[in-house]
């Protein structure tokens, strides 16, 4: 009995069936016993909307399916919280500022929030690590480990990203995904994953937009005409460089994709020892 056992695929019983359709009742007559912590998930989502200094995608377009299967997506009971990367089974990263006192759920594999894909796996977090380092008021240090209760099965729609093996050069395409609104001010949330492609902008130039809030903690990216950048509800979600995790989205301005004002991200760079470290000890 290893860990192909686990991800071996379950009969679903009338029951959790009910459950998925939205068709049970009140979640206190639900009976759990019947089904386990490990299963596939429908659901109505309400997104969980952000404070304005947060970050949230503008200017994307859907992803294909699956393209970004360590997508992670964070909830509290059925609300959409933030996004997430897997970096592996056990393990997924996202921004500081998502943690929640309350139990959350994690759930992989997914692409539509309203209609049931059949590659979805929700997991419970059963520890939340947040870096020691982390100030709220300047989002340094905005980084957290995730630990799920049941380790992912590892699939074609779900599969971890690779940390950094050096930090993030200027110029470099990149791309960021997220459930995000998709306009700004005024917020339109997606029904299904979004993807746009960013540009790492110059730790100089991005110190000279944001001075005294940057620092070697943190990559910007955007692009300098504007119009496509991380939004509301994409915080924690991943920047992808050349197939790496190079950031998390962690804060902008107010009013996203405007020119000259790149999202800021966690410099992941500067954190790999202390994941590892971290992954290591628990």
């Amino acid at each position: 009995w290893g860990w192909q056992e686990e991800c071996m695929t379950r009969l679903l019983s009338p029951t959790l069936s009910s459950l998925l359709l939205g068709h049970l009742g009140p979640r206190n007559d639900w009976p759990i016993s019947h089904f386990s912590e490990e299963i596939l998930f429908l659901g109505r989502i309400t997104a969980h909307h952000h404070a304005v200094s947060e970050e949230r995608i503008i200017g994307g377009k859907p992803c294909p399916r699956n393209s970004q299967p360590w997508q992670a997506a964070l909830f509290t009971g059925f609300r959409l919280n933030c996004g997430g990367t897997l970096i592996n089974r056990s393990w997924v990263l996202s921004a500081a500022h998502c943690r929640k006192r309350t139990p959350f759920f994690v759930r992989l594999g997914e692409h539509s929030l309203s209609k049931i894909d059949w590659t979805e796996q929700i997991k419970l977090a059963t520890k939340v690590i947040v870096h020691p380092g982390y100030n709220p008021r300047t989002k340094n240090n905005d980084i957290m480990l995730i630990k799920l209760l049941i380790p992912a099965c590892l699939t074609k729609n779900v599969q971890p990203l690779s940390l950094p093996t050096r930090c993030p050069v200027p110029g470099t395409k990149c791309l960021v995904s997220g459930w995000g609104t998709t306009t700004s001010p005024q917020a339109t949330f997606p029904d299904v994953l979004h993807c746009a492609n960013v540009t790492i902008v110059s730790h100089n130039v991005c110190q000279a937009i944001y001075p005294t809030y940057v620092n070697e903690n943190m990559v910007c990216a955007g692009r300098t005409e504007g119009g496509t950048d991380a939004c509301q509800g994409d915080s924690g979600g991943p920047l992808v460089c050349n197939g790496e995790l190079q950031g998390i989205v962690s804060w902008g301005p107010q009013i996203c994709a405007q020119p000259y004002r790149p999202g800021v991200y966690v410099n992941v760079c500067r954190y790999v020892e202390w994941i590892r470290d971290t992954i290591s000890r628990n």
